[in-house]
């Protein structure tokens, strides 16, 4: 077993960048952090020929490279070498999944962290964590021609996640915004069913094909009661052939046009990784964790919150919390769970079985008829349709404070 005081050899690391001086303070940046650069590279292809070579632990590079193409980054990939990409705030999308994205202003000591976390997690198929550049606003990656993008998740059980999706996007709709409502809950999602739609159209069209470009799914869209559905897969086990770097794209194609797009994606639990999963959640500019507020609700939440501190690219302040089902002063105040879970409650919706009954029976978002839960409901779509910096702006200093979920003491607890 290892001594706390052995010293392990330096990682060596590949430099591909592309502008002079920006390498220099590189390099200087990584010999400050015990980092040994094994080479550099001028343009892609010897970028690849260098990280196929024995004895490389990560490589950085920057997008002005020469000759740096989407192949060469995939070849990084394929030969197992985690990649840190330097990139500027408008090549996101077109780069991400390849590499671990940082912006290309990051100082040197943030540089240095990067490549020592992308090294202790290995070769990334999607987002890392990244600084959002000035300006940019932790929606920035949930958008998509001026679409933003909210995920709503849960951890196990089943405290409402698809009633709660389908409302949502049933009260964003009723405000005059074109939405989109995603199944992505890959466990076999309830959102067809739900609204009596084709189950042979949806995300579905993913599993079929060849592995090349995803196909397009516009033509997979099916007309909801007031707002657009992508509906999700029949069973579990086809998920298997869903290739999880096809989603963003795919997702993104199909909800040009729209406002807003609303995803349900299902369960997140700490110590089960899902690609897929991820790469629904991390299209959203804001993430929903739908839990009730009794101790089993809050267990499970509490793991789920632990999976999506562990997954890079979700940022901590993108992430709130959804009780739904709320029963009175048998289940635990909105205060008290932000104590126990660190998160922001972004609303309360109480327990309405008759109404959520009739929804069912009628196949229709419970949001459009009267009642508590409704009125709930609106007013979660128009928080969420609040900018997130001005919401931020406008809590409380202290609330502000609980956003910092990653330090919760049951992050440790895998």
């Amino acid at each position: 077993m290892s001594q706390g005081n052995e010293q392990r050899p330096p990682t060596a690391i590949v430099v591909a960048v592309g502008n002079p001086e920006r390498e220099r303070l590189l390099l200087g940046a990584l010999a400050d952090g015990g980092l040994t650069v094994a080479g550099r590279c001028l343009d892609g292809p010897s970028l690849v020929e260098q990280a196929r070579a024995t004895g490389v632990g990560a490589a950085i590079a920057s997008t002005d490279l020469h000759r740096l193409t989407r192949d060469a980054l995939v070849a990084v990939r394929e030969a197992r070498v985690p990649l840190l990409l330097l990139v500027a705030p408008d090549e996101v999308r077109k780069f991400e999944g390849l590499a671990y994205l940082l912006p290309n202003g990051s100082a040197g000591p943030e540089v240095v962290a990067a490549v020592q976390e992308a090294v202790r997690r290995g070769v990334v198929s999607g987002h890392a964590p990244r600084k959002a550049p000035p300006g940019d606003g932790p929606m920035a990656e949930g958008r998509g021609d001026g679409c933003e993008v909210i995920a709503l998740v849960s951890g196990k059980g089943a405290p409402g996640t698809t009633t709660v999706a389908i409302g949502l996007a049933g009260a964003i709709a009723e405000t005059g915004k074109r939405v989109l409502l995603v199944d992505g809950d890959l466990r076999g999602g309830s959102v067809g069913p739900y609204l009596d739609l084709d189950p042979r159209r949806g995300l579905v069209g993913l599993t079929v094909g060849n592995s090349g470009e995803p196909p397009d799914l516009a033509s997979e869209l099916q007309d909801g009661p007031s707002f657009s559905v992508l509906a999700g897969i029949e069973r579990p086990e086809m998920r298997e052939r869903l290739a999880a770097e096809h989603i963003p794209t795919a997702v993104r194609a199909a909800g040009r046009g729209f406002d807003r797009v609303v995803i349900d994606a299902g369960e997140a639990i700490a110590g089960r990784p899902s690609p897929a999963a991820n790469a629904f959640i991390r299209l959203a500019g804001r993430v929903l964790v739908v839990t009730t507020a009794d101790l089993i609700g809050l267990w499970n939440a509490r793991s789920c919150l632990r999976y999506l501190a562990a997954s890079p690219g979700i940022p901590s302040e993108s992430v709130s919390v959804v009780i739904n089902r709320h029963v009175g002063r048998e289940h635990h105040s909105a205060a008290e769970v932000e104590r126990a879970l660190g998160v922001p409650v972004l609303a309360m919706i109480p327990e309405d079985s008759r109404a959520a009954r009739k929804a069912r029976q009628e196949q229709q978002p419970f949001a459009v008829g009267g009642g508590g839960a409704a009125r709930h409901l609106r007013a979660l779509a128009m928080r969420v349709t609040e900018s997130a910096s001005t919401a931020a702006e406008e809590a409380p200093a202290d609330d502000r404070a609980r956003w910092r979920w990653r330090r919760q003491p049951a992050e440790g607890r895998r």
